[in-house]
């Protein structure tokens, strides 16, 4: 508390004198010189230095991409069988496919019966399915395989953040200042977080850039018109940026409408001195355009959305995934500080990949102390008094509905309530939200740097260039560690000598809707085959006759027998009753050929051998036994 005193003092001394020797003291609050103006050398070693650090901080992973992934649950699998089907799928059409067709006739890139086969397959509209950013990942999926491909995803992640981040930085404050804050978010809690699984929550690149897109149109713009060179590419751009967004996580793009009216609001109310109405209306118009370009880009997922197996509810119960008031504070998993997992108590277990709120007691401090010092500094007043007001905002957002305090709720009703009303934005699961009031946190903090840097002999800059250097050791995130990933040999190996091309398999273990590890692999399996074969199960959002809400495959009739195996470890059923011989006949009736068993999977159910003992008893010797399968074909 002492140094938070000394720096407001100083800081608020040095703002009621000029310093002659600031780099920054004539320069308008925001600047719309083009971003490469110094040439495009800086951000390549920007580039190279962040992916370095990525690197370091996914180590595990990058030292073995093909067998390793970072993630506690098993996410990743879907992401893996995601990336593998659109490669596939692009492959097949370019005529160099698995089999020179699509997996299945009604296959595409956002609906598909190769997973969930027995009953309507899956709406990609409304799944992670990274329809974009599997596109252009497909030649290294092909190259290297679907696993490969996502730990790449996974690295560079960071670094993409970071370099869209200083493109919205850049145009407020010096490049130096701006790299380093841009990349505290890009190595942020909830980046890192996220990137543990759910890649297209951490591939965060269109909330800065939708922000520089705003900033250039509405802030007192040098050219101001409609006929300009500049204007037509921002809104074009922007267009295109949430075009892309729809193909890569529609939740994103929502938690992003949220903070852009938070952020036009905060403009409104704070930023009159810097804005005009001239640019109100340029903003209004160049929205206009590139929200209409992005709709026709994203006209075929919308179409889709209406599909068959489309969700019929709420994905996620509300009340659950809110950001408690002490998880800024309380350091999570990511970083080094983190103990593995949050402390708080929460409604249910919730997965350790949400939990990216902290950004540390030092941080909001900094903050605090360069909001209240720069609060009125010609400099950075609006910068500063729109960042507060676009952060605070988002934040109270994410606390949801009701609002926590230390796993205890201290109000019935909060805000968020008003977006849970909402159709469509009431899937936004309120957490998420801080990954915009982290960008403004950080911005805030850019704030102070440069302010700091440019006075640097001072005593004031230099106990605030002190704070920010332990506000950045609170957050540097360490080693994430990975788990291996388990794929029987013969998914790339023997299949295609031993299952025809095509075929309906029923994999046991079967995917289930866990947040374990291992939970879903059955998916990994059949991306790495090439979508050789189609799958009965499978772990996704859709809907069923029976649930208007459902994230797996519906129980076959075998799975209904094994049920209480699965599920509570009870014996199973004798191989040879009547209710065993009617479940395999029901699957045999509804056009399933072979069912696949891994006994060597893990949380496969049964004691060693059990499950090969039952299904052998029940379907005769298997016709392939080898490189960690068992196959019974179900019509010999």
């Amino acid at each position: 508390m002492k140094l938070s005193q000394h720096c407001v003092r100083s800081l608020q001394v040095a703002d009621n004198s000029t310093h002659k020797g600031s780099r920054s003291i004539d320069r308008e609050p925001f600047v719309y010189a083009p971003t490469f103006r110094h040439g495009a050398r800086p951000w390549l070693w920007y580039t190279l230095l962040l992916t370095v650090a990525s690197i370091c901080v996914f180590g595990q992973i990058a030292a073995d991409p093909g067998g390793q992934v970072v993630a506690e649950n098993d996410d990743s699998s879907l992401f893996i069988w995601w990336l593998g089907h659109a490669a596939d799928l692009l492959a097949s059409h370019l005529g160099f496919g698995s089999d020179g067709t699509p997996s299945g006739s009604a296959d595409g890139f956002l609906y598909t019966e190769a997973m969930n086969t027995l009953n309507g397959g899956v709406n990609g509209a409304w799944n992670t399915s990274l329809a974009g950013l599997a596109l252009i990942l497909a030649p290294i999926t092909w190259a290297a395989g679907p696993i490969v491909s996502y730990n790449l995803l996974i690295i560079s992640i960071p670094v993409l953040v970071s370099l869209a981040t200083a493109v919205l930085f850049t145009h407020f404050m010096n490049r130096i200042p701006a790299f380093v804050a841009a990349g505290g978010v890009g190595f942020s809690s909830y980046v890192i977080a996220q990137s543990a699984g759910h890649p297209n929550l951490a591939f965060a690149l269109t909330p800065p850039l939708v922000a520089a897109v705003i900033l250039r149109l509405l802030l007192r713009a040098p050219r101001p018109g409609f006929a300009t060179r500049e204007f037509w590419t921002l809104s074009l751009g922007l267009g295109i940026v949430l075009g892309f967004q729809f193909y890569v996580s529609t939740e994103v793009l929502a938690g992003t409408f949220i903070a852009v009216l938070c952020l036009l609001l905060a403009i409104a109310v704070f930023g009159r001195k810097v804005s005009s109405s001239a640019g109100w209306l340029r903003l209004a118009v160049g929205g206009g355009i590139g929200s209409g370009l992005a709709l026709v880009i994203a006209l075929p997922l919308l179409l889709m959305m209406q599909g068959p197996n489309a969700p019929e509810g709420a994905i996620r119960p509300h009340g659950v995934w809110n950001t408690d008031l002490l998880d800024p504070i309380v350091p999570a998993s990511p970083t080094l500080l983190g103990s593995g997992s949050s402390p708080i108590p929460r409604v249910m277990d919730i997965d350790s990949a949400e939990l990216g709120a902290y950004v540390g007691v030092p941080a909001l401090i900094a903050a605090v102390i360069i909001v209240i010092c720069l609060f009125r500094n010609p400099r950075y007043a609006a910068i500063l008094r729109i960042a507060s007001a676009t952060g605070l905002l988002v934040f109270v957002f994410s606390l949801g509905s009701p609002v926590f305090l230390g796993g205890r709720v201290i109000l019935d009703t909060g805000p968020f309530a008003l977006i849970e009303a909402v159709p469509v934005l009431n899937n936004i699961l309120p957490m998420r939200l801080v990954l915009h009031s982290t960008i403004a946190l950080f911005a805030i903090l850019g704030c102070g740097l440069e302010w700091a840097l440019d006075h640097s002999r001072k005593h004031s800059a230099q106990a605030l260039l002190g704070l920010l250097v332990v506000s950045a050791v609170c957050v540097i995130p360490g080693v994430q560690t990975s788990r291996e990933v388990f794929v029987p040999d013969f998914y790339t190996e023997s299949i295609a000598e031993v299952i025809p091309a095509d075929s309906v398999v029923k994999t046991v273990p079967r995917p289930l809707a866990w947040a374990e590890p291992h939970a879903d692999e059955a998916m990994v399996w059949q991306s790495v085959s090439g979508f050789h074969y189609r799958e009965t199960g499978g772990y996704f959002i859709g809907s069923s006759p029976d649930a208007a809400i459902t994230y797996a495959a519906p129980e076959d009739a075998l799975d209904e027998i094994l049920h209480d195996s699965v599920f509570t470890g009870a014996p199973l059923p004798e191989p040879d009753s009547d209710e065993t011989r009617s479940a395999i006949d029901d699957l045999r009736g509804q056009g399933v050929d072979f069912i696949v068993l891994a006994p060597d999977a893990p949380l496969l159910p049964g004691g060693p051998g059990e499950y090969q003992d039952f299904l052998t008893a029940s379907l005769g010797e298997p016709s392939f036994a080898d490189e960690g399968v068992l196959v019974y074909p179900l019509n010999r």
